[in-house]
């Protein structure tokens, strides 16, 4: 189906540190390789232009992630860019995020970021207290943030987004509204907001493990997820997403192709890719695949082989779940409509009971069509998610 569209990621691992809390597939470096990095990604392009599953298919969104991905330079984007382009073909018009720390976007930088074609920067802030950005590892100031968010818009980029984190240890609700204050006295477009948690394999959860951090209570945190939207959507936000807030129209498209099961495609070191296979416009199957992580192994792999490090079959069973799952962290919900016409049955066949129950429970809410989460179902989502796990059904 080369009339497809897709999107493309395009993962940059190399970061000047690494925070505490982040368990992503990042590296702390003094010096990106850059040449090499971007030879690679260009060899993973090509070799994906001749793939019967991508050939010819246009893309409709493409996201710079990491890591850092602003500490590449403006001739190594245009490169990427170009590449892309030359291989497939970037709709006119398609979304470009680059996700950038404050620090690494002086006005030339991001000037050129916008010349060679980024239209979308996402900025990880985080925070703007002092005391908070150094708890998280986090190497810019609140004022630098504040300056690369006005370089951005001066630089012609008006699609700009922040992250904020919450939940921090010794955080108050008070704490996050002037954060929230602050955040929206910037001209930004989007706003993504999201509670730490403690991954294990990192810095904190060492520290947690040794009784030198301590986490907010579970109702502090609640209180806080509680407040987040009721604060943004009076300022203008709408809630789309669980995490993510946008002024109408600044919804990010990329994101969203995630959350509607739309294929994808990931290259660079660890890069997760998406592809689903349809049969008389059902979808029948569907794969995943992961690029090597390590930088170097992916290095030496893109020149030589393959940079494949693991490819897995999605049983039906899963993708029905990952249906809801996803579906039901947007606003908009599940449609019935749009289930039949992807698997090609009702969702009550699998779903009327649970959806049903949780109606009944006061966690879902349904129309004639759309099913979505409450306001008491969005404080436990995860709980309702775990609930569409139906096992021996695929």
């Amino acid at each position: 189906m080369t009339d497809r569209q897709f999107s493309l990621y395009i993962h940059v691992p190399f970061c000047s540190q690494k925070c505490p809390y982040c368990d992503f597939n990042t590296y702390a470096t003094a010096q990106v390789p850059e040449r090499e990095y971007v030879n690679a990604l260009k060899r993973e392009i090509e070799n994906y232009a001749s793939d019967p599953r991508f050939r010819e298919r246009k893309i409709r969104s493409i996201f710079f992630g990491g890591g850092t991905p602003s500490l590449l330079s403006g001739e190594a984007i245009d490169t990427i860019l170009c590449s892309a382009d030359d291989h497939f073909t970037i709709l006119p018009g398609a979304e470009i995020t680059l996700e950038a720390n404050p620090n690494t976007t002086s006005m030339e930088r991001v000037a050129r970021f916008r010349q060679v074609g980024v239209n979308r920067i996402s900025f990880g802030v985080q925070s703007f207290s002092s005391a908070r950005l150094s708890l998280l590892g986090r190497d810019h100031s609140a004022e630098e943030a504040e300056k690369a968010v006005y370089a951005a818009q001066e630089a012609g980029i008006s699609n700009i987004s922040l992250d904020l984190i919450c939940g921090v240890p010794g955080q108050s609700v008070k704490n996050l509204q002037e954060d929230l204050e602050r955040a929206l006295k910037l001209p930004i477009a989007h706003i993504s907001t999201y509670a730490l948690t403690i991954e294990p394999g990192t810095p904190f959860f060492q520290r947690q493990e040794r009784g030198l951090l301590t986490m907010p209570s579970d109702d502090r945190v609640a209180e806080m997820l509680v407040y987040i939207p009721e604060f943004l959507e009076a300022q203008g936000f709408l809630r789309y997403e669980i995490s993510n807030y946008a002024r109408p129209g600044k919804e990010s498209i990329h994101n969203q192709s995630y959350w509607i099961g739309d294929d994808y495609l990931g290259i660079g070191a660890g890069a997760h890719s998406y592809y689903g296979e349809y049969d008389r416009g059902f979808l029948r199957s569907a794969e995943r695949w992961s690029t090597l992580a390590l930088p170097e192994t992916y290095l030496r792999a893109a020149m030589s082989s393959s940079t494949i490090s693991w490819r897995e079959r999605v049983s039906m069973q899963s993708l029905k779940f990952e249906f809801f799952y996803l579906g039901l962290r947007m606003m908009r919900g599940v449609s019935k409509r749009e289930y039949h016409a992807r698997f090609g049955e009702s969702l009550e066949v699998l779903y009327g009971d649970v959806v049903n129950e949780l109606t009944s429970e006061g966690f879902l809410e349904a129309s004639s069509d759309m099913i979505r989460l409450t306001n008491s179902g969005l404080l436990v989502a995860d709980s309702v998610f775990e609930r569409f796990i139906t096992p021996g059904v695929g």
